[in-house]
């Protein structure tokens, strides 16, 4: 299974662990929201040009605190994952 593959079976279940791990706390619906932004735009984790547009989404839903978590979730769970 490669790298990219990986990230698209990732299971929601599997997101929330990684949440608990990282201690982020945010609602169930903000979970899927964020789970769904990760596993659609993997080019946007890879690439930190372009990785603004998801931290910007990502505050729009959460505090500026959540989102530095969850940036620092891509960055040092998501974003090795992806590179080549």
């Amino acid at each position: 299974m490669t790298k990219r593959e990986y990230i698209a079976k990732l299971e929601i279940d599997e997101f929330i662990i990684l949440l608990k791990e990282f201690d982020i706390e945010i609602d169930e619906h903000l979970k899927y929201k964020i789970f769904q932004m990760i596993k659609n735009n993997s080019y946007a984790i890879v690439n930190d040009q372009y990785q603004f547009i998801i931290e910007n989404s990502i505050k729009k839903l959460t505090s500026d605190y959540t989102c530095q978590k969850i940036i620092s979730l891509i960055n040092h769970y998501f974003k090795p994952l992806l590179k080549i």
